[in-house]
């Protein structure tokens, strides 16, 4: 389409197709952006780490997270008038204790960033902060700082550190180390098969071969079971439900009416349910 602020029919230059870049790469271009109301957009941002995984946060840039999350702990204790016993004074040792605090100011700055009456304080901030505080509360319980006074340095389980597992690593590599596979075979129209997965190498070498499991011919039951229930007896059309017991898929079902439930003849075409009932299998 051609711009309504031109007379002429010739493309311009942003109605064109855009130029190869310097990687040679073609496509839309983004929309101009003064570089000194970008730098402004970018200072006004949250941190370049906040929202980075903690443990993932680059040296240069801890100093200044770890800073910043100190004041908003500072802040949300005096703001929610929290007790040494949901945050103590040694939190940033606790490696579960800095990740819900974390993990809270980054919920805190995004609930708020848009800075625009909204459902997400109330919806997702607030109930979130009891729930913080009661999981805070119960990991300042187990780890026992607050019940001495001080910090308390978890205690390790014989020559193991805390908070390690014993791995039995030749167990483990077995197991991570086993492909499972699924497939889904026929079942044999008489007696019995027997089946078997062969392993075999790149050159088609077999290499191992697994037990054998056997697979009988589906059995179907002897006799046809069919049951007539009445599943809503309304006073206009009442539903009827018929269930048979066969698995086999040359059966159908055929309505007969009597009048004194001795004699039976074929219901007419008109008088046939409008959908043939409800037939369940079973």
């Amino acid at each position: 389409m051609a711009s309504p602020w031109v007379e002429d029919e010739e493309p311009t230059d942003w109605e064109g197709p855009a130029a190869a870049d310097d990687d040679g790469q073609t496509g839309t271009p983004l929309p101009y952006v003064d570089p000194e109301v970008a730098a402004e957009l970018a200072g006004e941002g949250p941190p370049v780490w906040m929202g980075t995984r903690w443990r993932e946060i680059e040296a240069e840039h801890q100093w200044e997270a770890w800073n910043t999350l100190r004041r908003w702990v500072d802040w949300f204790v005096a703001e929610y008038r929290l007790v040494t016993s949901v945050v103590p004074p040694c939190w940033y040792k606790h490696s579960d204790l800095t990740a819900e605090l974390y993990a809270a100011m980054c919920m805190e700055y995004k609930v708020w960033e848009e800075q625009a009456p909204g459902l997400g304080p109330m919806m997702m901030w607030h109930p979130h902060v009891e729930m913080l505080t009661a999981r805070l509360r119960r990991m300042v319980d187990e780890a026992g700082c607050a019940k001495i006074g001080r910090h308390k340095e978890p205690e390790a389980y014989g020559d193991r550190p805390a908070f390690t597992l014993d791995y039995d690593e030749d167990d483990f590599t077995a197991w991570a180390g086993t492909t499972r596979e699924q497939d889904t075979l026929e079942r044999p129209t008489t007696g019995v098969q027997y089946v078997r997965a062969r392993v075999v190498d790149g050159d088609g070498g077999q290499v191992a071969v697994s037990n054998p499991v056997g697979l009988a011919a589906s059995r179907q039951p002897e006799d046809v079971a069919v049951v007539l229930e009445m599943s809503s007896s309304t006073p206009s059309a009442p539903r009827l439900a018929v269930s048979v017991a066969d698995s086999r898929d040359d059966l159908s079902v055929e309505w007969e009416s009597s009048p004194d439930g001795h004699i039976w003849g074929t219901l007419g075409d008109e008088q046939q349910p409008e959908d043939s009932s409800e037939e369940e299998r079973r």
